[in-house]
């Protein structure tokens, strides 16, 4: 069986930046291990299999998996899922795509731009540990936050520098515990193009470091809304490939977004 599959560069409008995704559409349901060789096979951060949901019209069934594992909700995927239903116009669309634990993602095109819908997640205030500080290679943080729904711990520091230089041991990072599968560390833009910036890391699920990541803005997004007092923000993540997100907080929705570039265009043959 012969499969459409895109490589796509999401959260930029620039060749070779932003997050690298692929998406793979297939009418047939396709077994979850197949998904996963392919995944693994491609070794894009995520990969993205989408399916038309029978009998609703403008909706897919969606599903995520890194080189190692079935995730269950990814943005940047979500964003570049778009792009690809579109053919890359991104022409005045809504697209709602569910996922395999049966959330619902709506999302809306305007011109080149792409919006995804979220729910609110918080976290809640928490201390940082000598060893994940140690992993992360940081002396001091400014405060802390875990929340359960994403299981992802936020770090804020209070340094642009720090925050560009990090290093992690990534061996170390994932020894420092089961109940996190991503480390964000963020801190207040200062700069006049951007409101926030972060990077995230996440070894757990087999992605040293997430080169653009879209659904931790569903905390980020009332975190920094109630700290800057704006509700609309431009993010940038600094990571070695970069990207910018936009958010629009809202008290009990974010709306996360960004531009993409369809890098390439093929077919893979699976049984």
């Amino acid at each position: 069986m012969k499969l459409p599959i895109w490589l796509i560069d999401t959260f930029t409008s620039i060749p070779f930046r932003g997050n690298p995704t692929a998406v793979c559409c297939s009418n047939e349901e396709l077994a979850g291990q197949t998904m996963q060789s392919v995944a693994h096979e491609l070794n894009c951060p995520v990969t993205a299999f989408i399916k038309t949901k029978t009998g609703v019209a403008g909706a897919y069934d969606i599903r995520y998996f890194t080189p190692v594992t079935e995730i269950p909700a990814c943005g940047h995927a979500t964003l570049a899922s778009v792009a690809f239903i579109t053919q890359g116009k991104n022409k005045n669309v809504n697209i709602t795509f569910y996922t395999a634990n049966g959330i619902a993602i709506e999302t809306t095109t305007n011109s080149d731009l792409i919006m995804m819908s979220y729910q609110v997640y918080q976290m809640n205030n928490c201390a940082v540990s000598n060893e994940m500080m140690d992993a992360l290679h940081l002396k001091m943080y400014r405060m802390a936050g875990y929340s359960t729904n994403l299981e992802t711990l936020f770090i804020e520091i209070d340094s642009p520098g720090i925050l560009r230089t990090i290093q992690p041991d990534y061996q170390k990072l994932v020894r420092c515990g089961d109940q996190v599968k991503e480390v964000v560390v963020t801190w207040a833009s200062g700069d006049e193009d951007y409101d926030y910036l972060l990077r995230s890391f996440c070894p757990w699920i087999g992605i040293d470091e997430d080169p653009v990541t879209g659904s931790v803005h569903s905390v980020l997004g009332n975190f920094w809304k109630e700290r800057l007092g704006k509700n609309n923000m431009v993010a940038y993540q600094a990571s070695a490939r970069g990207g910018e997100i936009f958010i629009r907080a809202f008290d009990n929705n974010v709306e996360i977004g960004g531009r993409s570039v369809i890098f390439l265009k093929g077919e893979i043959t699976v049984n």
